[in-house]
């Protein structure tokens, strides 16, 4: 192991990332999951949530006859300034129940718990005074809800930002004074083993018998305040094992490789000891504590490395998703796979190499290592002979080692692929939130009312209306059906070549398109979420945009569909602030609240990418390090016969170091769409979570950095492998010709 430090050293950096990734991974992801799932299970998190247009007169009759937990609850939205709203919420007792994570609960009048991360970014520390409302409230302590994990300010929007949105829990006398507040209905089913949706059907239809027309209907699944969490957790779990593994690979290659050339090299001293009388189990048990003792030295160093690092990242992920600590545990199980999976990697893998390798019998081996110059069906495919001497020397150097190659090929695409899934989902998040929705809608306030609204809209404003749809058994597909103006300016469609598409057709967005499998020209049937019938449209166009999931059609003829009254509609879009009673709205979304969110969102993301660019570069520099070292080791001889016959050093490194550049490039062409299929993979996970896609959007100029960086990091492992080119003297030769 002396005599090949640095080598050794590389596949024991690559063990340790290994083991260490798969521990963190799996830390933050079951650790994350246990806290999340305690908290909603022994908080009772709500299953769905409404409004309605009279209150339920008998909800104890409710509960007895659907097995649920029916509570009311009362919310309103105080602007504490032009950018900043807290959302109070009454404190409730039997669903979605507050957990106190520091400071006292509340127990008289004036007295507020704030979501601790809008605290944090606003100043509100436990025992200041915060005005809302008109009334002054003692922040008491900081709470986490339920339903409000991830604190949305819309069920709709994609980023938190606590600089302008967050929830507070107060009594619900100091809602008295406080007018336009809405009465919200959280129901939980305490027969967990039927479909939510199901019972949900069932309690709807009730309210319709009764007389109660709801709105803002919500379930848990399609809440992403609630779901945003589990789409991280299961990530998480998903990473956990694909890139450790891929790293235990290329180190079983490497060893692999290795180990074959040192049983090679050592052929005629392990014939000699077979012909003295050593048995194959002494000799593979020998070969065998090489990899044995990297495989555990790696495994133990990554997994202690991992265990103190658990417990600031799951703390990392608690300052996104609002859930209470209650204790972090380590699993040890975790721990032993970390240590012993290496093992299992690369003690089988070497193995097989060092079985079939000593399987020749004591006379083949006493007559040493053949260099093997056969052509073989790689050199055949690609004709070699009809290139020049340097190119002709470079490619055999690569083809006639295919265990090599492989090992090279597959370590340049692994290192590519991580470093550009970074730019990629920084990319695809980016044009979503910019380039598509700043294109698409041309408005900046989106006010959506509580009832059907009549008339004309203010100037610089449209009306418009809106349902949520999704397909038979397909619930987790929640979109919209929105009825606009057919002579629209504020939404603006075009297709894939770039051409207006006319607002007073049926039109559907591109990423619901292809969730559904729908094409222009063909009808999609849909079940409507407020009265359960099913509908069917006919789509003319397939707007390419991916500024949300929507059927968008002429106003009238969606009124029509689905019964609504004529010239009537359910929200405005306007370009400037209008003055609308704040009872009268269910919401109101600013597109530059999303923007600004996006902003926040991208500083944290910036520092991912570049983590994992310096993991793909350092995870780059070992491979082609490991490789370039094997090749110069390899071609000992060769290099001092080049010096021999008068080749100049600088062509020596050019034919020797450069060798393995066709390879690298072709390694990384192969990561682009290995890289494209696997973000489409993880955003159709992603869709189906947290019913968001995303694009899969490949920026030429991150594509061309990229490679820039792949290639520096290939010019430094040539420097570092320089001095054992320059260290080759000339007697090398004379000894094989002496051997």
């Amino acid at each position: 192991m002396k005599e090949n430090v640095i080598r050794y050293l590389g596949v024991l950096i690559l063990i340790i990332l290994g083991s260490y990734t798969f521990l963190v991974a799996t830390g933050i992801a079951e650790n994350l999951g246990d806290l999340v799932t305690s908290f909603t299970e022994g908080n009772k998190q709500e299953d769905l949530s409404f409004l309605t247009d009279k209150p339920i007169a008998d909800s104890e009759k409710l509960e007895k006859d659907f097995n649920a937990l029916i509570e009311e609850s009362k919310s309103f939205d105080a602007a504490l300034s032009d950018t900043l709203t807290l959302r109070l919420l009454s404190n409730t007792k039997k669903v979605n129940i507050p957990a106190v994570t520091e400071g006292q609960p509340l127990s008289g009048p004036g007295e507020i718990l704030l979501d601790p991360s809008f605290a944090k970014a606003n100043g509100y520390p436990v025992g200041s005074s915060i005005n809302a409302g008109g009334k002054t409230f003692s922040v008491v302590g900081f709470v986490s809800l339920p339903h409000y994990i991830y604190p949305l300010k819309n069920v709709n929007d994609i980023m938190n930002s606590p600089d302008i949105f967050g929830v507070g829990v107060i009594n619900s006398e100091d809602f008295n004074g406080l007018d336009n507040a809405s009465v919200i209905y959280s129901v939980r089913f305490n027969n967990r083993s039927q479909s939510i949706n199901e019972q949900a059907v069932q309690l709807r239809e009730r309210l319709h018998d009764e007389g109660i027309t709801e709105s803002e209907w919500i379930d848990i699944m399609n809440n992403k305040r609630a779901r945003m969490a589990w789409a991280s957790i299961t990530g998480m779990k998903t990473m956990s094992v694909p890139l450790p593994s891929a790293m235990f690979l290329m180190c079983c290659l490497i060893i692999g490789i290795m180990i074959w050339r040192m049983i090679r090299h050592e052929s005629v001293i392990i014939g000699t000891l077979y012909a003295q009388g050593y048995r194959r189990r002494e000799l593979i048990r020998h070969y065998m504590a090489i990899p044995i003792i990297l495989a555990l030295t790696g495994g133990i160093i990554g997994s202690l490395s991992a265990l103190p690092s658990i417990a600031p990242a799951v703390m990392a992920m608690i300052s996104y998703y609002n859930v209470p600590v209650n204790g972090i545990e380590l699993n040890f199980l975790n721990v032993l796979l970390g240590i012993l999976t290496p093992v299992l990697f690369l003690g089988l893998s070497s193995y097989g190499v060092i079985r079939l390798e000593l399987k020749r019998s004591p006379a083949e081996l006493m007559k040493g290592d053949k260099q093997n110059n056969k052509v073989n069906a790689l050199e055949r495919i690609f004709k070699l002979e009809r290139l020049s001497f340097h190119a002709k020397f470079k490619l055999r150097e690569q083809l006639r080692s295919v265990s090599r190659l492989v090992f090279l090929l597959l370590g340049v695409t692994i290192a590519s692929v991580l470093m550009l899934l970074g730019f990629t989902i920084m990319n695809s998040m980016n044009y979503v939130f910019n380039n598509s929705t700043n294109g698409t809608y041309k408005f900046e306030y989106e006010y959506a009312f509580k009832d059907i609204q009549y008339g004309e809209a203010p100037e610089g404003a449209e009306v418009f209306s809106a349902g949520r749809f999704y397909p038979k058994g397909q619930e987790e597909i929640e979109f919209y059906v929105t009825g606009v103006e057919p002579d629209s300016t504020i939404l603006t469609l075009k297709d894939k070549k770039d051409n207006p598409i006319p607002n007073d057709q049926i039109n559907i967005t591109k990423p619901l398109a292809d969730r559904l499998g729908i094409r222009a020209g063909e009808t999609v049937s849909v079940i409507n979420k407020q009265d359960g019938k099913t509908y069917t449209f006919h789509i003319d166009a397939v707007a390419d945009t991916y500024a949300g999931q929507f059927i968008f059609m002429p106003m009238a003829e969606f009124n029509k569909k689905l019964g609504i009254p004529e010239n009537s509609y359910m929200g405005i879009w306007s370009t400037k602030k209008l003055s609308i009673p704040e009872d009268k709205l269910s919401g109101i979304k600013s597109l530059s609240e999303v923007s600004n969110a996006m902003d926040e969102l991208l500083g944290p993301m910036v520092s991912m990418v570049v983590a994992m660019t310096v993991i793909s570069c350092v995870v780059g520099l070992i491979i082609l390090y490991l490789v370039t070292s094997l090749i110069i080791e390899e071609n000992k001889n060769t290099i001092s016969l080049f010096k021999i016959f008068g080749y100049r050093y600088r062509e020596i490194k050019s034919l020797i170091l450069n060798s393995s550049t066709f390879v690298l490039i072709g390694g990384f062409i192969i990561s682009i769409p290995i890289m494209a299929v696997s973000m489409g993979a993880m955003y159709g996970y992603l869709g189906d979570m947290i019913n968001l896609v995303l694009p899969t959007i490949i920026s030429p100029v991150y594509v061309v950095f990229c490679f820039a960086a792949i290639m520096l990091t290939y010019q430094l492992s040539k420097l570092l492998c320089a001095k054992k080119v320059n260290a080759v003297s000339m007697s090398e030769a004379l000894k094989a010709g002496v051997e």
